[in-house]
């Protein structure tokens, strides 16, 4: 019995090494490049960690509360090839939209896509 007791204990663990998630590649500092739908170029700071991050643009609009404010990011996917987080406005002021980012690895240290809205969106990494 003991001997069956130390072998379900052993199954159960390799299991639940064999589930743990990939530490996400993406983690870390990025200055970030927007363009919007007019060509206009913006700059801010991405930071990413495990799970979450922050979204951090300086530029803010007059007519447009929710954007240049600091947001919070929930990472939705991140794999060997692409990431893919939500800008979640809408929590730090009711009414804001979210986006979500899609983005490609070009190299270790940049990634190329864009929003939802159609913006395109460059991060580098710092």
């Amino acid at each position: 019995m003991r001997t069956f007791l130390m072998l379900a204990c052993g199954v159960l663990l390799a299991s639940s090494l064999c589930w743990a998630q990939e530490p996400n590649p993406y983690s870390g500092s990025w200055q970030a490049h927007l363009v919007n739908n007019k060509g206009e170029q913006r700059k801010g700071k991405v930071v990413l960690g495990e799970t979450d991050g922050n979204w951090d643009f300086e530029h803010q609009v007059y007519k447009n509360p929710c954007v240049g404010m600091p947001a919070p990011i929930v990472i939705r996917s991140a794999t060997a090839d692409a990431l893919v987080f939500e800008i979640d406005r809408s929590r730090v002021l009711k009414g804001c939209k979210n986006n979500v980012a899609t983005l490609q690895r070009i190299d270790d240290n940049t990634l190329q896509g864009g929003l939802d809205d159609g913006r395109k969106l460059t991060l580098i990494r710092e």
